[in-house]
């Protein structure tokens, strides 16, 4: 081998060193005040915490191996984290999951939960949450039995928004919000108001450990406070009901251009249904033996120990009940207001309205496929759509569903379902 002068071996060092310098190096903490990436967990962590009101914090990895709980609960944070440019990060929480089982067997609960929201004016965008052992999201205050009542910070869960995002394979409800009724012994009552979900698909969420009684799509149940709205999302196959509102005495909830598909199938955990269906067998759900409720937007519910029979107000508009194994829209013993601008039920198996004890406020366009057990509200009537137009509806709405399937499967957001029979 030649040897290499000192003054020419010098000249060289100093060149790969400048080379070195103009190397993009990965950002993971941005300036002071600045937008944050990271692309793993433990920085996504670090820069949760670490972030101030204005700040953005971008995911820059299609994959981050979630150890442990994303807790989020800072006051009117302002803070933003979402999919960096060119990524659709996929946060999976099987390795939290399986440490979960190991502590808690035979139960879980809201610290098994993957992301955890107990503060507020958060944005999550673009994210698809899987494989949490309890809920892949949830937003409600913060109650822990082993914290002092005079010690304990319940935080303010509201305002938050959360778009663009996929709940997939969840062992409890994909998204849930909840308040705490005195937050067991501390007597701090704390109502969620003002969350926005926009585009976000819930889908084959099944809680094993209650053989499928818990994993709604979406839950939006027990305590809750006022102004929470659902728009263009679509809650497809979770092993309970599409939209769960129980226990919210007189709070609203608004449904928008929403879609509740095929809720409470036992077979869909068997891999039955797919194999039935001409589908992919899909080997990342939980496999299990599946007895949820099936409902698609259930909107109430009776007296029970949360609380008297529920009657506040629900608004829907241009929203779509499919196939579900119990009942289209639900009113699930709750009485209340409802307001409906274009309502489609078909293949509801027990009905596709059943919505005998509320009153109808503005009530326009509910429409049904068949007449069974179909039950209008006080006030409100239902129409039966032309036989000569639901083979065409019917299509329609499988073409979605189509779609939704092939781009969950490739790991993207789905886009949004539009339906040309709203027109």
């Amino acid at each position: 081998m030649k040897k290499i002068k000192k003054s020419a071996k010098m000249g060289l060092l100093m060149t790969m060193a400048f080379s070195l310098l103009l190397t993009p190096i990965p950002k993971v903490f941005g300036a002071a005040g600045g937008d944050i990436t990271v692309s793993n967990f433990d920085q996504l962590k670090a820069a949760a915490s670490s972030a101030s009101s204005g700040q953005k914090i971008e995911i820059a990895s299609n994959l981050i191996d979630c150890k442990s709980q994303l807790v989020l609960d800072k006051i009117n944070s302002g803070i933003t984290i979402e999919a960096a440019s060119g990524y659709t990060p996929v946060l999976d929480f099987t390795s939290f999951r399986e440490a979960s089982k190991i502590v808690s067997p035979k139960a879980t609960g809201d610290a098994f939960a993957g992301i955890r929201i107990t503060g507020g004016q958060y944005t999550i965008k673009g994210l698809i949450i899987q494989k949490a052992y309890d809920n892949g999201m949830l937003i409600k205050p913060n109650y822990s039995s082993s914290v002092p009542v005079s010690q304990i910070v319940p935080g303010k869960p509201d305002d938050n928004t959360i778009i663009d995002c996929v709940f997939r394979y969840n062992g409890d409800a994909g998204l849930q919000i909840s308040g705490s009724d005195g937050l067991e012994t501390a007597g701090v009552h704390v109502r969620p108001n003002n969350n926005h979900v926009i585009g976000s698909v819930a889908y084959r969420n099944f809680d094993i450990l209650t053989s499928g009684g818990n994993a709604d799509g979406f839950a939006a149940k027990l305590y809750l406070g006022t102004g929470n709205v659902f728009s263009h999302c679509v809650s497809a196959e979770n092993s309970d009901d599409a939209w769960d509102s129980f226990g919210v005495g007189n709070s609203d909830v608004t449904y928008e251009y929403c879609v509740a598909y095929h809720s409470g199938d036992p077979t869909i955990f068997t891999g039955a249904y797919d194999k039935a269906n001409g589908l992919p067998v899909d080997t990342n759900m939980t496999v299990g033996k599946s007895k949820g409720n099936g409902n698609g937007f259930k909107m109430g519910s009776g007296s029970s120990k949360y609380g008297d029979q529920t009657n506040g107000v629900r608004n829907l508009k241009d929203c779509l009940a499919v196939d579900n194994i119990a009942k289209g829209f639900d009113e699930n013993n709750g009485a209340g207001t409802i307001n409906l601008t274009n309502g489609m039920g078909l293949g509801n198996l027990k009905g596709d309205y059943v919505l005998d004890l509320m009153t109808a406020g503005a009530f326009t366009n509910a429409q049904a496929f068949a007449s069974k057990n179909l039950k209008a509200p006080i006030g409100g009537s239902i129409s039966i759509v032309d036989t000569s137009k639901q083979a065409a509806i019917r299509s329609e709405v499988n073409s979605a569903i189509s779609k939704m399937r092939q781009e969950l499967a490739a790991n993207k957001i789905p886009t949004y379902m539009n339906f040309s029979f709203w027109n």
